[in-house]
């Protein structure tokens, strides 16, 4: 199954993993939009969240029905590092969407939550 994803501001938008028409960016729709507003925008139009934001992830251990997070605990990088771990990890995370609820990907293992 092919999924799409939401991407959150605290993520480049120019950047080449994402130049595919399945990434929507919440800085095109409305940068206002409150974490509130991106989760339910993202349920309701079935994307998965991609976020360095905390808010989602704490946001995802107390709710009942809840978007597909992938949450980057990568910390501060640059984005030749980002670029490489995405070279790294990006297929590996795909793979795990399917049967996942959340992704937490860092430095070091990617931690999936069915």
């Amino acid at each position: 199954m092919s999924f799409s994803f939401l991407v959150d501001v605290n993520l480049p938008k120019y950047f080449s993993f994402f130049n595919e028409d399945r990434f929507a960016f919440v800085s095109d729709i409305d940068l206002q939009m409150s974490d509130t507003e991106i989760w339910n925008y993202a349920f309701k139009n079935k994307l998965v969240i991609l976020t360095k934001d905390t808010d989602f992830y704490h946001r995802f251990l107390v709710a009942k029905n809840a978007p597909k997070i992938i949450y980057f605990q990568l910390g501060n990088c640059s984005l030749k590092q980002l670029h490489q771990y995405f070279n790294d990890n990006w297929d590996k995370i795909q793979s795990e969407i399917e049967n996942s609820r959340l992704i937490i990907a860092k430095d070091t293992y990617i931690e999936c939550i069915c």
